[in-house]
Order: structure tokens, then C-alpha cells, then sequence
């Protein structure tokens, strides 16, 4: 089961809130959204784990995003409510992956991106309001009714210039935007689309890949079945994506423990 709580509070009694809500539900998924004083910025936690006996780690992911300093206009956080109450919401990244693409945004000044999986748009939106005016994003799906949800936001937000949503599998959009002539230019991607893939986007999206670029996939330790069921569907091709990146010569890697599991790669310099 996956319970959504939208609760309206201030930070101040956001730890007790949410030690009462765990306390409840200590064996189902969570997803839990706190709107933040007038500023709207959204604080978003997604515990994939049962949070049991008040488990150490669900408080520490609490005070990390506590000490976050994430602001967002108020068509993403219209967005991410949206978002969160579609039947698969559950698909759409955490916010602190968000913060992170944001980084990765503003230290590569950013100005082609392409996001393989990009469902509502959420993370399309928080990264088009990093990209210069020239620039653009390239957001990836086979889903149009998804894509047609957050149109209206990014829309709203002045930013439907630099997001081109293309509807098709997403191996297909890769070749063309190669065969396009984006092939080592683009900046950064983010990947977060059918896990049975995820080898076959590294080897694609890094041949997009300008030296010096980022890849970021989500979803990388898949709710720690990259350790447990390792064997299983699509734990498998995560794990083999991970364990290319840690032998591959031709990028630094990193997995973090961010959300999902973020598995970072930068492509190294020729």
C-alpha cells in the first residue's frame, strides 16, 4: 500500500508530525509532503523502507531535509501535488534528487539536457529553471497523458521554450537526437525510465555525453534489491549498470545513497 498525507505545518512541528504519522503506518510505503510556510516551497520525504521502531535512518533523511535549503516557485510545488496523487506517483523522484540535479545544473552551466523518463515533468520543470535562455531539455516518455500533465505548469512558469517533450521509446528518441548531431554535446542526463534499460541508456546517453558531462541515474539501489534480490527483475540490469560504472574507464563514478540510489557518472576528459 502507498499512503499519501499532505500535511500544511511549519518546520517547527514537522518531527512530531511525522514521528506520529510512522508510528501509525510502521509497516506500509510512505509519501509525505509538507507545504512550508509562505514561501510554498514543498519538502517532500519518500521512505521506501518500513520505518520500525523509529528507525535511525528515517531521521536522519528527516534532518537532512530539514537543513536543505530547497526553494521552488509555486507551479513546481502545484506540480509535485499533482504528481503525487496520480496512481503512479510514486514513480516521481524524491526532492533531495531534485536538489541534486539542481547542483549538477548550475556547476556545469548546463545548457543541454535530456531526461530519459520523464513523466509529469517535475524533474524537467526544477531543471528548466536552471538552463540559460538558449537552452533546452529534451524530456523523453512514451506517455502523452503524463507529459500533458505538467505542461500547464511549465507553461505557467515561461518555460515551455525549453522543454521539448518527445513521444516515443526512449531508446529510439536517443539514436535520433545522435543522429540530430547532439552526439558529445550534451551537458547533463538524467535517467530514470524502464530499469530493464538502464544498460542500454549508459551506453547511449554516454555517447551524447560532452567530456566533462553528468549522468545521473535514479532508482539505483531499488529499494536495497540491488543487494537482496539481486538476481530478481529489474534488480539485475540496475546491478549491472552499477557494476559497469565502478570498472569503466571512461567515467568517475559514484553511487549515493540519495532518494533511491543516484548513480553518478562524469565522463572523463580524452
Amino acid at each position: 500500500d502507498l499512503q499519501h498525507y499532505f500535511i500544511q505545518s511549519n518546520l517547527s512541528i514537522m518531527s512530531s508530525v511525522l514521528d506520529s504519522v510512522l508510528t501509525l503506518l510502521s509497516d506500509k510505503k510512505v509519501l509525505i509532503s509538507l507545504g512550508v510556510g509562505a514561501a510554498g516551497a514543498l519538502l517532500t520525504l519518500k521512505l521506501t523502507t518500513p520505518y520500525l521502531d523509529k528507525n535511525r535512518r528515517g531521521a536522519v533523511q528527516l534532518y537532512c531535509n530539514n537543513h536543505t535549503n530547497i526553494v521552488e516557485p509555486a507551479e513546481l510545488v502545484k506540480l509535485r501535488q499533482v504528481t503525487a496523487q496520480h496512481p503512479w506517483g510514486i514513480m516521481e523522484s524524491t526532492q533531495d534528487v531534485g536538489q541534486l540535479l539542481v547542483f549538477f545544473m548550475r556547476m556545469l552551466k548546463a545548457k543541454t539536457v535530456v531526461e530519459v523518463g520523464s513523466f509529469t515533468g517535475v524533474a524537467a520543470l526544477k531543471m528548466a529553471l536552471e538552463l540559460p535562455e538558449d537552452g533546452k531539455i529534451f524530456a523523453l516518455d512514451t506517455n502523452a497523458d503524463y507529459a500533458d500533465i505538467g505542461k500547464p505548469m511549465i507553461t505557467k512558469a515561461g518555460l515551455s521554450s525549453k522543454v521539448e517533450h518527445r513521444i516515443a521509446p526512449a531508446l529510439d528518441s536517443l539514436v535520433t537526437l545522435k543522429d540530430e548531431g547532439y552526439e558529445g554535446r550534451v551537458d547533463l542526463c538524467f535517467i530514470d525510465a524502464d530499469k530493464n534499460n538502464y544498460p542500454n541508456y549508459y551506453k547511449l546517453c554516454l555517447d551524447l555525453l560532452r567530456p566533462g558531462g553528468v549522468i545521473v541515474f535514479d532508482n539505483s539501489l531499488y529499494g536495497g534489491q540491488v543487494v537482496s534480490k539481486v538476481e530478481s527483475v529489474p534488480a539485475c540490469f540496475i546491478h549491472e549498470t552499477n557494476e559497469k560504472a565502478s570498472v569503466d574507464s571512461r567515467v568517475t563514478s559514484m553511487l549515493l545513497t540519495i532518494g533511491d540510489g543516484c548513480l553518478v557518472l562524469r565522463k572523463n576528459e580524452e
